[in-house]
């Protein structure tokens, strides 16, 4: 591995610093000192001796900042190293409060049972394990939506890295000594898992993104992955025929990975009569002369932003002044007026199913579908994390990401690092999920029957 030269650790970090200073869309919301914490991170990323703890120490800085939207990522000559991601023989899923194991290799399929829950490592419980040791590297203010990031953290790492694992099972605990090995020399034995439901379903239209299923009773269950596709929009208009006879209509965006917001309106659109309103968001706006003004601003000093707003209410200058200095000077987009290119409206109780993994242009999908549908929402908050990332490349071959665009729900919900709320919330258990039972699917079924 090429080893990353004092001069250009300098140079990325003040990259990442500067981008961050005048791009990043949340300085409102974040109460840190920037240039502070800068100075900090220059003497860290100095002492570093090998590319994995420098990029671990970009990805501690940037995470600072607490943003879905803005992380460093590792280069591929990192990442596909095993001598740094190696990993431990189990993994697990986490779509609620708990870490369950779904696979373990065949070395020890008899010392982890399957369903297991983590509770501790080396003796410290597991959630205040997580917020010690992998909280400082990445976006956590919504503990729940970074459930697959604390994850990836326990599970990859150092080769020959080690600890006493304490797992839970029918009531009893139990401690297992693991450690992190070569990924191409494990094994898996996978969960079997009871089938999800009982409900016969026809394939109607699929791809990698997306699945459209008909029961045997008529109800349409349409489920989307990712928003990123273009082509999946006019795949599910071809059956749109077929579609239009359903009684009912289940959207599921849970785990949704995000994308592109035209394609998430343009499926939203099959359920809403003509032309909507589609990504209410800020941008923040930047006039170096207003700064400069302001340096002379004693009155500013010591001043947060809900004072400045208390005290210059009726000083348009002062104000502007002020959050041109703070880089909290914004601009609103009341959203892109979206024309509607769908074949036609499904009309037809509808439930979206979303959960804490439905993410960016997954959540300005349940945005439209919250402000011009009747629809039921159920499962958990979304991620609360949306916006338009300025993605750069460093030169030791990661890259970073930095929000520069926030967006807001149009019904006046406050999503920021919260997501949408559910109009009735279901988590999944590891009983759940050791039983194949889909509840969220299920209570969406049942309220679809109620009402058709």
């Amino acid at each position: 591995m090429n080893t990353i030269t004092d001069a250009l650790k300098t140079y990325e970090l003040s990259k990442i610093w500067k981008e961050a200073a005048y791009n990043f869309a949340f300085w409102d919301k974040v109460d840190i000192d920037w240039d502070e914490e800068y100075k900090k991170a220059l003497v860290r990323i100095l002492r570093t001796k090998d590319s994995y703890d420098y990029y671990r120490e970009l990805m501690r800085f940037v995470a600072l900042l607490n943003d879905g939207h803005t992380d460093v990522s590792f280069p591929n000559e990192i990442a596909q190293n095993p001598e740094f991601f190696s990993m431990l023989p189990v993994f697990f899923a986490k779509p609620g409060d708990e870490m369950i194991v779904i696979s373990t290799s065949e070395n020890i399929k008899d010392e982890i049972p399957l369903f297991s829950i983590l509770v501790k490592i080396d003796g410290t419980d597991i959630h205040d394990y997580i917020k010690e040791n992998c909280y400082p590297y990445f976006w956590h203010a919504n503990e729940a939506a970074c459930g697959v990031f604390a994850m990836n953290n326990l599970v990859f790492g150092k080769r020959g890295s080690s600890a006493v694992y304490t797992f839970a099972k029918d009531g009893r605990e139990f401690d297992i000594r693991l450690e992190k090995v070569e990924p191409s020399g494990i094994v898996w034995r996978k969960a079997e898992l009871a089938a999800q439901s009982n409900v016969t379903q026809r394939l109607v239209s699929n791809s990698d993104a997306h699945t459209v299923h008909i029961t045997d009773d008529g109800i349409a269950i349409i489920r989307i992955s990712s928003f990123d596709d273009a082509s999946v929009p006019e795949k599910i208009y071809s059956c749109f025929d077929e579609l239009k006879s359903a009684k009912g209509y289940i959207l599921d965006v849970r785990g949704n990975s995000g994308g592109n917001s035209e394609n998430a309106d343009a499926i939203a659109a099959m359920f809403i009569s003509g032309e909507f309103h589609s990504c209410y968001a800020e941008t923040q706006i930047y006039e170096p002369t207003y700064r400069a003004w302001s340096v002379f601003r004693e009155d500013f000093k010591g001043l947060s932003p809900d004072q400045a707003f208390m005290k210059y209410a009726d000083d348009a200058f002062s104000l502007k002044s002020y959050r041109m200095q703070k880089n909290i000077f914004y601009v609103r987009d009341e959203g892109n007026a979206v024309t509607n290119h769908a074949p036609g409206k499904l009309n037809g109780p509808i439930a979206v199913l979303m959960n804490q993994y439905t993410v960016s242009a997954a959540e300005d999908f349940v945005d439209v579908m919250k402000m011009y549908t009747n629809a039921v929402f159920i499962g958990n908050n979304t991620a609360g994390t949306s916006g338009q990332p300025l993605c750069e490349a460093l030169e030791s071959g990661g890259f970073f990401r930095i929000c520069t665009r926030r967006c807001i729900a149009q019904n006046g919900e406050d999503i920021y690092n919260k997501g949408f709320t559910p109009d009735i919330r279901i988590i999944p258990t590891a009983e759940d999920i050791s039983s194949g039972r889909d509840t969220v699917l299920e209570k969406g079924l049942e309220i679809i029957k109620k009402n058709v």
